[in-house]
């Protein structure tokens, strides 16, 4: 296993802890949460760019890096709704688009060939992520800062979602399913 690789198996392994902290009940479990967040989200940014820059890309790392980022992000959900008052309805819609996506890259790896994250799969990613570190914050109270930054990451989420399905080829054209 490659180092970018290595780096993305410590980001699934850091989900527990987050989970462990998150529900935790002290302030500072929260504030250690957020840390152990950042310090998982920081590592997609790291891992991919060492991927790049020492040629060290695999068919591995471009299945294991989004499965990464959809277990972070998965846990992190839970957490918003269990304990912030985060919308579950919203919670779903992001957790739709992540399976429904995970389940295409699946079967076009399964069969050969590879479904490698969009620049707006990358966009929303980040913006999922600086979304969930405002609301894991322990402020006292939810601002317009809240709900507007739920508001842009929804709208990412299904564009995102529908231009993998497009790209892929496997959307509904008159009955039938191209691809």
């Amino acid at each position: 296993m490659n180092l970018p690789n290595s780096i993305t198996v410590g980001r699934v392994a850091l989900v527990p802890v987050f989970l462990i902290l998150a529900y935790g009940d002290a302030s500072a479990s929260a504030v250690g949460a957020f840390a152990v967040f950042f310090v998982a989200s920081v590592s997609d940014y790291i891992d991919g760019r060492i991927a790049r820059e020492r040629g060290l890309e695999s068919r591995l790392g471009a299945f294991l890096d989004p499965l990464a980022d959809k277990l972070l992000v998965g846990a992190a959900l839970l957490v918003l709704v269990g304990t912030r008052t985060f919308p579950l309805w919203a919670a779903l819609v992001i957790a739709g688009r992540e399976i429904a996506v995970q389940i295409l890259r699946t079967q076009i790896v399964s069969g050969g060939g590879s479904l490698p994250a969009s620049k707006a799969g990358k966009w929303k990613t980040a913006l999922q992520i600086l979304m969930v570190g405002w609301w894991l914050l322990p402020w006292s109270d939810l601002n317009p800062g809240h709900w507007a930054s739920m508001g842009v990451v929804l709208a990412a989420t299904v564009i995102s979602g529908v231009e993998y399905f497009v790209r892929s080829g496997r959307i509904h054209t008159g009955g039938a399913i191209r691809g």
